[in-house]
């Protein structure tokens, strides 16, 4: 499966342009989350308790070329990668792993969804995304449009990416999050599942974060 999906070289991320834009707003925030679970006294891996973020409204494209915003979060659970289909390992590793776990948790979860955001917009048109996301499974969701409308998501959630392309070339790669995030039905960041990921981690955390949620309710 992997080997269809890219044939790049692996390559080191960028650790120190990482570093640096690790220290943006947006890194705080999750960080901040963080804290905020750990003081709130929860003991569930993973969770933004007391005070999640909201996610504002924000306009990108999903893969069918349709406007995409907190309308379309609102009601549902989803699961939100940020990623590039040209990515040589984490991304079709993390999405293979995210199709296990949604087969099983779909069934008892109706309002489960899985978002699949392009960090890398210029490659990924919606004919890429659609090819991209369908390959795991038809009911996944891919976003792109422009570098403006993905940063009007990335900026809110937190997640810094950046853009190995200076030569100019067409098969440069991309520095970004291999973390998931998981925006409650409310359109709230209640919690993320860092790597390594694993089919029955991700399905344990996703279960103890959406009955805790639903209990302080």
């Amino acid at each position: 499966m992997l080997k269809e999906l890219s044939s790049s070289k692996f390559l080191m991320p960028a650790m120190a342009i990482l570093a640096v834009l690790a220290t943006s707003a947006g890194f705080y925030i999750s960080l901040k989350q963080a804290q905020q679970s750990q003081q709130g006294g929860s003991t569930i891996e993973g969770l933004f308790w007391p005070n999640p973020k909201q996610i504002n409204e924000f306009s990108v494209l999903d893969q069918d070329g349709n406007d995409f915003g907190i309308k379309q979060m609102k009601g549902k659970w989803s699961f939100i990668f940020f990623g590039y289909s040209h990515c040589p390992d984490v991304c079709p590793v993390t999405m293979s792993v995210m199709a296990d776990s949604y087969k099983e948790l779909v069934g008892d979860n109706k309002d489960l969804q899985v978002i699949f955001a392009s960090v890398d917009p210029e490659r990924d048109t919606t004919e890429k995304l659609s090819q991209y996301v369908n390959y795991f499974n038809p009911d996944f969701i891919g976003l792109g449009g422009n570098i403006e409308m993905i940063n009007s998501l990335t900026g809110q959630i937190g997640v810094a990416y950046y853009l190995n392309n200076e030569n100019q070339t067409e098969d440069y790669l991309v520095d970004h999050s291999a973390s998931i995030f998981l925006i409650d039905p409310l359109g709230r960041m209640v919690g993320k599942l860092s790597p390594p990921h694993e089919k029955n981690k991700i399905i344990q955390q996703f279960t103890k974060i959406k009955n805790f949620i639903n209990e302080q309710s």
